[in-house]
């Protein structure tokens, strides 16, 4: 899972599972859907920091640095990625309804204030899911080539951080390159963060066949260059790291 740090927990398309007419809705009242994702993950982020610090003081491992990390070490579990989802919704129609006070929309928005309640108060009934190490999702790699006996080729990149006890961050963002014929691609990893020690490299020849290539960790700072025999069948990305404690009403539950 991911951070919730490491930018939305949802995009435009996971919108439409709870509202398939949202993009229409949009588009009338002229509504920038990745702006209001933002916005509501800014405002979760916000409620969150403020029930570990209100609420959890005895239970939270990082009480005494909380206000200093905020909600670096937040996982998005699938209570919270529902709970930001909802609450986007709810965003999005109070702003449609608020639009010259457009009746059209209370209905919706009346909804969705109340389905985002119930997804809070089921994220906090479940826990709020802590990574004690935290590992940020990677940036896109910087990708370049060396000489080498394969033809042009366009590939799907993917990285990730790995810490030096193996936890995996979430990957980077899908990117694309093209060699020239004649050429090795070369990846690596941009700007580690003071968590992680090396990292993963995911390579495809289509966006659903990236998977891993390095058969162990790449040390920061050094590269990863596409074997003269081609790709591996390694396995596919994950989506980051799980929840190794809980955070629930005052009390903490770890895993296991």
């Amino acid at each position: 899972m991911a951070l919730l740090t490491d930018g939305n927990p949802n995009d435009i398309e996971a919108l439409r599972v709870y509202e398939t007419s949202i993009f229409d809705v949009a588009n009338v009242e002229m509504i920038d859907l990745d702006a209001k994702l933002g916005l509501a993950a800014d405002e979760v982020g916000e409620d969150v920091l403020d029930i570990l610090l209100d609420h959890t003081r005895a239970a939270d491992p990082q009480s005494n640095i909380r206000r200093l990390i905020g909600v670096s070490d937040v996982v998005v579990t699938p209570q919270l990625k529902r709970w930001h989802a909802l609450h986007t919704l709810e965003v999005v129609y109070r702003d449609a309804f608020n639009n010259q006070l457009n009746d059209r929309y209370r209905p919706k928005f009346q909804e969705y204030r109340e389905l985002a309640k119930n997804a809070r108060q089921h994220t906090i009934r479940f826990g709020i899911g802590l990574a004690l190490n935290p590992i940020p999702r990677a940036q896109k790699p910087v990708l370049s080539v060396v000489p080498g006996l394969i033809p042009a080729t366009t590939y799907y990149v993917q990285a990730s951080w790995l810490s030096a006890g193996g936890q995996e961050g979430a990957p980077s963002d899908l990117t694309t390159f093209d060699t020239p014929a004649g050429a090795l691609l070369v990846v690596q990893a941009a700007n580690p963060p003071a968590t992680a020690t090396g990292f993963n490299v995911y390579i495809g020849l289509s966006a659903a066949t990236v998977t891993l290539q390095n058969a162990a960790a790449i040390p920061n700072g050094q590269t990863f260059t596409i074997p003269a025999t081609g790709l591996v069948a390694g396995r596919p990305p994950g989506n980051g790291q799980a929840a190794d404690a809980y955070i629930i009403g005052g009390a903490m539950l770890r895993r296991g």
